[in-house]
C-alpha cells in the first residue's frame, strides 16, 4: 500500500489472526469495536462492523497452512480500510442470492455499505520455501 499526501496519512494500524473457526467471528466483533473506540472512529461502527463479519466470516471458510486468517485494519485521517486475507485465488462476487437462502448476501452488503471495496490477488510464503495463491479482499469507509 501506498501513502500519498496528508489525507492519506495513516494514523492507527492494527494487524490480527482469527482462528479458521465459526466462534472467533463474535469475538473479532467484539475486539474490532473495542478498536474503533480505542482509536476514537465509533462513528464507523455500525457499517465497518457489518461489513468487517461478512469478509471475516467468507475468509475463515478457506484453509490456510497455519489456522488463521489475517486481517489489517487502518485508519487514516479521511477513511477506515478493512483488509481480510484468504487462500483462495477465486475473485469474490456479487451473487444475487434465492430470497429464502440463509446465507449469499454479505458482498451485496459490502457493496451497499461501503465507499470503495475490491480485492487483490496476492501470494503468501508456505512455509517450506514456496508460495500459495491468494488475495486480500478490501472495504473502505469515508468520514
Amino acid at each position: 500500500m501506498t501513502v500519498l499526501g496528508d489525507s492519506q496519512r495513516i494514523l492507527e494500524v492494527k494487524a490480527w489472526g482469527w482462528t479458521q473457526q465459526p466462534g472467533c467471528v463474535p469475538l473479532s466483533r467484539k475486539v474490532f469495536r473495542k478498536w474503533l473506540a480505542r482509536v476514537n472512529a465509533t462513528h464507523f461502527e455500525e457499517d465497518a462492523t457489518l461489513c468487517f463479519m461478512e469478509l471475516l466470516t467468507n475468509a475463515i471458510r478457506i484453509p490456510s497452512p497455519d489456522g488463521l486468517t489475517e486481517t489489517t485494519w487502518l485508519l487514516f485521517e479521511d477513511r477506515l480500510r478493512i483488509e481480510v486475507r484468504d487462500f483462495s485465488s477465486e475473485a469474490p462476487y456479487l451473487s444475487p442470492s434465492d430470497l429464502e437462502a440463509e446465507s449469499g448476501r454479505g458482498l451485496i452488503l459490502v457493496h451497499l455499505l461501503a465507499d470503495r471495496w475490491g480485492y487483490e490477488h496476492s501470494s503468501f510464503l508456505d512455509g517450506n520455501g514456496g508460495y500459495l495463491p491468494g488475495k486480500t479482499v478490501w472495504f473502505e469507509l469515508r468520514k
